[in-house]
């Protein structure tokens, strides 16, 4: 068994820690069988990668390769049915009834193996989205329906999509609404309009107005997030006291849940310390990752409202789990439940003729999850909009085809190797960050800077961002752009990205600052959750930070820019997928120019993120 484990390890298929696991169990046990140690050990390896649990039956039907892709011809892994068989044998795993966590393995006795904590995640995350899910609570649908039409009045009294009143409706007669829509669609437009109901519901019912809590998975998310609800209650068809009870300010995930750095694993608010909040919103909830996303629904009082805000189609988040994409069921009908689309009907008059009440019994929570489609940014014929549509339907030959048309919004540079960079990226560098290196303060600045981004698949390597901001430097430092005065990272200009959370400082990861020179000294400059300066702050005072002219599409997650480039390796690589493409082109708003090769743009968009995880199965069933 050693010597599988360490060919294993060598091979780059296993970690130290997930061999070191599977050593450890058998110390504690002696006498365990290969399949139950291996088992345990690709258990550890999916946690790595982005899954739940280890998924047997994929690990029976793939080849075994090692890191390079070459085949492992000294090794076999046992076949399905001897895992099977070996795992509903040992005492080192259970099957999960009854929550019991006596056992370091859970086995779902057909094909997923769990370590038990993540399998722990998914029950109780499962447990809890079901229960609010299946809350009906009484609504007067009269007043509710005079609401909910008046709020979301268009131009000329006409309803601009019928599918955000759905989602007022759920959010007012459920305690989880589940909000999908890709850039556009009018997500925090509608998630304002939502809490504006809830408030008018809350008071009309003689109720004091509810505690409402904003939340995001990242500071630089929290602060679009506040920004975009500050632009919006301008438009807000509600009486003033309604719009002063409205929050303006979201926080981080962390940092509302009580982060606790003895306990990283462990926050102050839980099950028996909820949240103080009769309403929690948490935005881009596609990058929330299970074990946070459990530890915040358990946080939740179970009176309280829960609304999930995101787009299903986006990159899931970088640890495991893709939560948002399971829970929206995407193989599955959004069809209502009969007695839920009578309510529709009640409530939204004609509007609901186009919604999907078809009356159709449904099982797991349908009615509480509505996807925004139509898009208010991009025409769904031309352009950006056209072109995200085929990425995010899997249809390569007309995303491919629209590349070859010219689209003034759309374009590819063709990028075969690595010598080309510089000379390719040259004149988009020195064009796109004119604004920006021009700017006569750090306000300005901070404008320029969202206007441009530089974006790759990869960190490391030949095409990641690490030496592509280096080479940007370069270009700009040659071109007399920026100067530096000594050896340091910084200089007059560097932008510059967090990367790691500071609660003394109140800088989050993601949080996108500028170095300008102040008289002698150089200062950070970063802006408060109103868009206003904050004050600056010496760079030795700041947290782990790096130069942000290029950064990767999984830290794009949340922004938006004006103008994207999209940086494609030559080669296909592990994380190239359908869901990286969109989320990639989906940051610009006027232009994208992706540079690489259409083979390449080809097969990513043909595959899609696999993760392997139970719980739309313990959502959806029965």
């Amino acid at each position: 068994m050693t010597d599988v484990l360490s060919r294993l390890q060598s091979a780059g298929v296993l970690s130290p820690l997930d061999v070191q696991l599977a050593r450890t169990l058998e110390r504690l046990q002696p006498g365990q069988s290969e399949p139950v140690l291996l088992g345990a050990a690709f258990a550890s390896r999916a946690i790595a990668h982005g899954h739940i649990c280890a998924d047997l039956r994929e690990l029976d039907a793939r080849p075994l390769v090692d890191e390079a892709g070459e085949s492992i011809d000294d090794v076999r892994l046992p076949r399905l049915f001897e895992w099977v068989m070996e795992l509903g044998q040992t005492t080192l795993c259970s099957d999960g009834s009854g929550g019991s966590d006596t056992t370091p393995l859970v086995f779902d006795g057909e094909a997923r193996l769990y370590l038990t904590r993540y399998w722990r995640y998914q029950h109780t995350l499962c447990t809890s989205l079901r229960s609010r899910a299946m809350t009906q609570l009484p609504i007067d649908t009269e007043q509710l329906g005079a609401d909910v039409r008046r709020l979301f009045a268009g131009g000329k009294g006409k309803v601009s999509d019928p599918r955000q009143m759905l989602a007022a409706v759920m959010a007012a007669a459920r305690r989880l609404t589940v909000i999908s829509g890709g850039p556009g669609t009018g997500k925090t437009t509608t998630v304002v309009r939502v809490l504006a109901l809830l408030i008018e519901q809350a008071l009309s019912r003689g109720e004091a107005t509810p505690r409402i809590m904003m939340l995001a998975p990242t500071g630089k998310a929290a602060a679009r997030l506040s920004e975009s609800v500050t632009r919006s209650l301008k438009d807000l068809a509600c009486t003033d006291e309604v719009k002063a009870a409205l929050p303006v300010e979201a926080r981080t995930l962390h940092r509302a849940l009580g982060y606790l750095p003895h306990t990283p694993t462990r926050f102050r608010h839980g099950r028996e310390d909820p949240l103080p909040a009769d309403v929690v919103l948490v935005d881009e909830a596609s990058m929330v990752d299970l074990a946070l996303m459990a530890k915040l629904v358990e946080a939740v009082a179970p009176e309280a409202r829960l609304i999930l805000l995101g787009d299903k189609d986006q990159l899931a988040s970088v640890e495991a789990g893709a939560i948002l994409g399971d829970i929206c069921n995407t193989e599955g009908s959004h069809a209502y439940s009969a007695p839920f689309g009578a309510v529709l009907r009640e409530v939204l008059g004609e509007n609901a003729n186009s919604l999907p009440t078809d009356g159709r019994t449904t099982t797991g929570p349908w009615d509480c999850i509505v996807e925004l489609t139509h898009s208010f940014r991009f025409k769904a014929d031309d352009g950006i909009g056209k072109f995200s549509q085929a990425l995010r339907s899997g249809r390569s030959p007309e995303a491919l085809a629209q590349l070859q048309h010219g689209d003034d919004a759309v374009s590819m540079v063709q990028l075969r190797d690595d010598t080309e960079l510089e000379a390719i990226l040259r004149p988009a560098i020195l064009e796109e960050f004119s604004d920006y290196l021009s700017a006569s303060d750090p306000q300005a600045r901070l404008d320029a800077l969202g206007s441009y981004r530089l974006l790759s698949a990869h960190r490391r390597g030949a095409f990641g961002t690490e030496r592509l901001n280096l080479l940007i430097e370069d270009i700009l430092l040659r071109a007399g752009k920026i100067q530096r005065a000594d050896a340091g990272p910084n200089y007059h200009g560097r932008p510059i990205m967090i990367s790691a959370n500071d609660y003394q400082l109140g800088l989050y990861n993601g949080d996108v600052g500028v170095i300008e020179r102040d008289g002698r000294r150089l200062r950070a400059y970063f802006r408060a959750a109103d868009g206003t300066l904050r004050t600056p702050l010496l760079p030795s005072r700041l947290p782990p930070h790096e130069t942000v002219f290029a950064m990767t599409v999984h830290k794009s997650q949340g922004s938006e820019f004006d103008r994207v480039g999209l940086l494609l390796p030559p080669a296909l690589s592990p994380i190239l997928t359908r869901e990286l493409i969109y989320t990639g082109v989906t940051r610009a708003k006027k232009a994208v120019r992706l540079y690489g090769t259409p083979e390449v743009l080809q097969q990513s968009v043909e595959r899609r993120v696999e993760r392997a995880s139970g719980l739309r199965d313990a959502l959806w069933s029965p």
